[in-house]
């Protein structure tokens, strides 16, 4: 199952489809959903976004103990 699936599976079964945000996920399981792609410093790098239109982006730079750096479009502009 791809990232987006998993995200979008975790907002059905979850009532989250609808509600707009991302889903942010780490190693391929559901972290929590935010309401808007924010504060990359509370995410360690590595963690990807998932909105509701199958968009993605990844948190990249920094360390697990201080967080990520930005996230990082994974698709083009």
């Amino acid at each position: 199952m791809t990232l987006i699936e998993v995200a979008r599976r975790w907002r059905e079964e979850n009532g989250y489809v609808g509600r707009g945000g991302v889903i942010v996920l780490f190693d391929g399981k559901v972290q929590s959903w935010v309401n808007e792609l924010r504060n990359p410093e509370h995410w360690q790098p590595g963690c990807v976004a998932v909105d509701e239109q199958g968009r993605t982006w990844t948190t990249i730079a920094g360390n697990e103990s201080d967080g990520a750096l930005m996230w990082l479009p994974n698709d083009p502009i």
